[in-house]
């Protein structure tokens, strides 16, 4: 594509990107009218449970996470009626809350939110990837929405989509971004098997990252954080599956799962069963990240919104490759829509069991190969492969076949 052609085209991304901030702006106001109106625990959304996390844990009352009554006593005694709050997370996610939770709680999310965006921006840059690019991924909707609802996709991007982009210069620090990633370990079922066959070096410093990790959650806040997290928290996740309660929980789902409830519970968890085991070897197969990013959301059955961010990332790569290489019929507005879902979700949740169609969509956009049509009007003249700018074309050998 030519200096030309490249302008018009960066101006339409802007302007692309930016309209689709929009839904998230106006989110954004609600939250800041609530603040002002005297809903502080409710504006605070998630990062309540970040902030009630670190603080508990600071002042060496961990197993009032694994208490629903105590745990919700705690926060109503502060903030009066909420919605429905349960702490979800590993031990290992403490150890993250307590760096920040010596602050005040909206302080705490807010550095939380920012040192995730930065981290995000920085392992891109050092992914080689474009100021435009990294703005753009950092703008997303499903960034926004990560940040107004105080969540961790921003970071777990960083973790995972860093890493992965980051393996093939850097294997050593890719590897171990991906092991701390198990912060979350439902977003990662599809990368053991392709780190173990596309980088074992990556694999090795993974799951050595993952162990420390693990090992200094136990260290800083006992054994008993890791019972108290397979017997109550675990389960209570499960139930949110099985039971799809608390309803504050599963009507947010928009996973392959989600999808398939209305039919009975049995053929939903055969679905995605059937899903995540095909992701997670198709996973092992495939040599595109954007593929591999799109599959660990289509493997996970507990996916939200601002989940999306990676799939967000994926976009972005697929995009950067088709302004060189053509875009299919209809595969822009796929990619848009992709793009804008998750800021539209909170506004029109009906469509959510549409992410999942559109991820398969989106995964067959990033599986396609090779050009469609040129992204310049005027052709260049035809060049022998062979020959370069100022040369002649090198002469085939006697008695070759290649055209002469």
């Amino acid at each position: 594509m030519n200096q030309n052609s490249q302008t018009p085209s960066r101006l339409t991304l802007i302007l692309l990107v930016l309209l689709s901030a929009v839904p998230s702006c106006y989110e954004a106001f609600a939250i800041l009218w609530g603040q002002r109106h005297g809903l502080t625990g409710k504006a605070l959304r998630d990062g309540l449970d970040f902030w009630a996390g670190g603080f508990l844990a600071l002042h060496g009352q961990v197993p009032i996470l694994f208490d629903h009554t105590a745990y919700q006593s705690f926060l109503q005694g502060i903030y009066g009626k909420l919605p429905y709050h349960l702490w979800s997370y590993p031990p290992t996610y403490l150890l993250l809350t307590t760096a920040f939770d010596w602050l005040s709680p909206w302080h705490a999310v807010l550095a939380f939110d920012a040192a995730s965006l930065l981290l995000l921006a920085l392992v891109l840059r050092l992914a080689n990837k474009s100021w435009w690019f990294t703005a753009a991924v950092l703008l997303a909707p499903a960034s926004l929405e990560s940040v107004l609802e105080h969540q961790n996709a921003s970071l777990l991007t960083a973790l995972i989509g860093g890493g992965l982009l980051l393996i093939a210069t850097r294997p050593r620090l890719g590897g171990i971004l991906i092991g701390l990633a198990t912060i979350k370990p439902q977003l990662g079922l599809t990368l053991p098997l392709y780190l173990l066959r596309r980088s074992p070096a990556a694999f090795a410093y993974a799951a050595m990252a993952a162990v420390l990790l693990a090992d200094a959650s136990i260290a800083a806040f006992g054994p008993a954080a890791w019972s108290g997290f397979i017997h109550f928290t675990s389960p209570a996740m499960s139930n949110v599956l099985l039971t799809g309660q608390p309803h504050e929980f599963s009507a947010g789902l928009i996973s392959v799962f989600a999808l398939a409830r209305p039919l009975g519970l049995h053929p939903a968890l055969l679905i995605q069963a059937a899903v995540t085991l095909a992701a997670i070897a198709a996973a092992a197969q495939t040599r595109s990240i954007p593929a591999l990013l799109i599959l660990s959301a289509l493997a996970s059955p507990y996916l939200h919104d601002y989940d999306l961010l990676a799939a967000a990332l994926a976009v972005a790569l697929i995009v950067e490759d088709r302004l060189r290489t053509g875009f299919a019929p209809f595969e822009a507005v796929l990619l848009f829509l992709a793009w804008f879902g998750p800021g539209l979700l909170p506004w029109a949740p009906q469509y959510a069991h549409a992410a999942p169609l559109v991820l398969l969509l989106l995964l067959a956009s990033a599986w396609r190969r090779g050009g469609v049509a040129p992204c310049d009007s005027s052709q260049a003249p035809p060049v022998s492969p062979a020959s370069s700018a100022g040369r002649s074309p090198i002469p085939a050998p006697p008695g070759s076949t290649a055209p002469g």
